[in-house]
């Protein structure tokens, strides 16, 4: 019987790509002149995202729950996990190549 992909291997899979990501647009935004802000504008982001995607209640909970399991399990990225990834981050890549920016939505200022 084939193994399923369990919870665990979703969440690393994705943590892996995320983290690949991210790094590469933290060295794009980079600004030696405050180091903090690209960061705290990835956590900014990702907190919006999170709003966004499961709601305020549930995005305040993972984002609390975050650091523990982070300190917990020592987490951090090698070389060869990203390198396995790879495909995935050049695929992303060729999606952002192609992408469009979105049609402007007329506002009910804009109407008047």
């Amino acid at each position: 019987m084939a193994k399923d992909i369990t919870q665990d291997d979703t969440i690393e899979r994705t943590s892996i790509v995320a983290y690949a990501l991210l790094e590469q647009l933290h060295d794009v935004l980079a600004d030696p002149k405050a180091p903090d802000d690209v960061s705290l504008g990835i956590l900014m982001g990702l907190s919006m995202f999170l709003d966004d995607k499961v709601g305020p209640f549930r995005a305040e909970k993972l984002m609390t729950a975050a650091p523990s399991i982070v300190l917990k399990t020592d987490a951090h990225v090698v070389g060869d996990q990203v390198e396995r990834f790879m495909p995935v981050l050049r695929a992303f890549g060729e999606h952002l190549a192609g992408l469009k920016a979105p049609e402007r939505r007329q506002t009910e200022s804009s109407r008047l």
